[in-house]
């Protein structure tokens, strides 16, 4: 264990968290480098569709994809990007409150941090974003959608990782752990598909 950050409040957490001060220092870095009015703006956006609630809406998006393209949004898609959020969710609900650790406001200070939207202050890590968007991506990929949809939900959620540091509200260990849950969320959905009739049939 060790000093979380070396600026404003000080809280002991593990050093694979804090990377030795470099969680902070990239996270001032990144947060800084994003005010620009546009850049702002989009780190916003971006945050605000990739919101864990906004689930539902997804999912009826790749139900009338899969209707209109099976081709490209398979049934297998549909099965990771649920059973999935299933799992990150119950991995998130169980993570956040256990190790409560505080968000960049909270542990840098209101001066140190730019925040675009609504403050928050706790249950940093993981980010929940970051692993919508990694379940996402993982769905396509896991669900072998062509190269071209999955790059770009590659490129959407690495944007959606930009954006929850842009906006001040995650460190970067915070996004790239939800990223992992993420894809590990949709890796197990794709091995539960494969088990299942409907996997072995469509196999």
């Amino acid at each position: 264990m060790g000093h979380g950050f070396e600026f404003g409040v000080i809280h002991l957490q593990p050093e694979w968290y804090t990377w030795y001060g470099w969680n902070a220092r990239i996270f001032l870095w990144v947060n800084h480098m994003s005010q620009a009015p546009a850049l702002a703006e989009t780190a916003a956006l971006l945050s605000s569709v990739a919101q864990p609630r906004n689930f539902p809406l997804w999912i009826a998006l790749l139900v009338i994809a899969h209707r209109l393209k099976p081709g490209w949004i398979s049934f297998a898609v549909l099965w990771n990007f649920v059973i999935g959020e299933l799992a990150i969710w119950a991995a998130i609900a169980t993570i956040k409150p256990d190790m409560d650790y505080p968000r960049p406001l909270t542990a840098l200070g209101k001066k140190a941090v730019d925040v675009i939207g609504k403050p928050e202050y706790w249950h940093s890590f993981p980010s929940g974003h970051a692993a919508l968007a990694f379940l996402l991506f993982g769905s396509l990929f896991f669900g072998k959608s062509p190269k071209a949809i999955w790059l770009f939900a590659l490129i959407y959620a690495l944007l959606v990782a930009w954006s929850r540091i842009a906006v001040g509200a995650h460190f970067p260990t915070d996004v790239i752990g939800g990223a992992f849950i993420g894809l590990v969320g949709a890796g197990l959905a794709m091995l539960m598909y494969r088990k299942t009739a409907c996997g072995r049939t469509t196999g």
